[in-house]
């Protein structure tokens, strides 16, 4: 049966952010919790009781970056450890109406480590080396089903993280791509996704340093913006693009 397209499936995002180690892909927790990072600290902007919860899965060492918030209740979630328990925490949030009631947001945290429980589990799988091939393809298989699976959680805005990596085309041209095994995977990646944001740290003509998002391909950087409201350059608040997104460009 056909699935009929609705105004509440369309009223949301789905988005994955690159960057490097440390560049503050998890902090961003804190622009999902109406936070804006003002004189060097995380102040509330927004009427904390207006703003929508998140649930965050982690397969990273934890959130240290986003603790006061966990502290406050604001942020809630789940340390994956496995590749099972990464499906158990999909079938949760996609099966559990009270997982749908509580949480707006799931927080991705992050591909690249989800990537590795996944090949960890496929080469206990697949222990012999004549195995490698049909290793490879099922781990690519289980991780475009997954990747694909929590985007479609229509009941959701939904975040995925990923660290860099630098790789060169065939013309031997550098490029950023999402860090990941399976060259195939890490290729398609970004097109699972309607937006893709590159964070990274620029100066202005003063010096001084700001964290932006590209939201469209510069240099050697990956970035797209399907819904075409956002600007080349982007002040990383999710919850501010979204909005922006949503509401014409505005």
């Amino acid at each position: 049966m056909l699935k009929t397209i609705t105004q509440e499936s369309a009223e949301r995002i789905c988005c994955l952010i690159i960057g490097k180690p440390g560049i503050g892909k998890t902090s961003l927790i804190w622009t999902i919790s109406g936070h804006a990072f003002i004189d060097g600290a995380w102040q509330q902007i927004i009427d904390p009781d207006t703003i929508d919860k998140v649930v965050v899965i982690s397969a990273e060492s934890g959130l240290l970056a986003v603790r006061d918030l966990v502290k406050a209740g604001r942020v809630e979630g789940y340390e994956i450890s496995s590749l099972e328990e990464f499906k158990q925490a999909y079938q949760l949030l996609a099966s559990t109406p009270e997982m749908k009631e509580r949480y707006s947001w799931i927080f991705i945290d992050s591909l690249t480590e989800i990537a590795s429980r996944c090949e960890e589990a496929m080469k206990e799988k697949y222990p012999n080396a004549s195995d490698t091939y049909k290793m490879w393809g099922d781990y690519s298989s289980i991780m475009t089903t997954l990747i694909k699976a929590f985007r479609d959680l229509t009941e959701y805005n939904v975040v995925f993280t990923s660290l860099e990596t630098v790789e060169k085309d065939e013309n031997n041209k550098r490029y950023i791509a999402p860090m990941m095994s399976g060259k195939g995977l890490k290729e398609k990646l970004p097109s699972f996704f309607d937006e893709v944001f590159y964070l990274t740290i620029e100066q202005d003509s003063d010096g001084r340093d700001h964290r932006i998002f590209y939201t469209q391909p510069v240099k050697e950087y990956p970035a797209k913006d399907r819904s075409g409201k956002l600007n080349p350059i982007e002040i990383p608040n999710l919850l501010t693009i979204k909005n922006k997104i949503l509401n014409g460009g505005k």
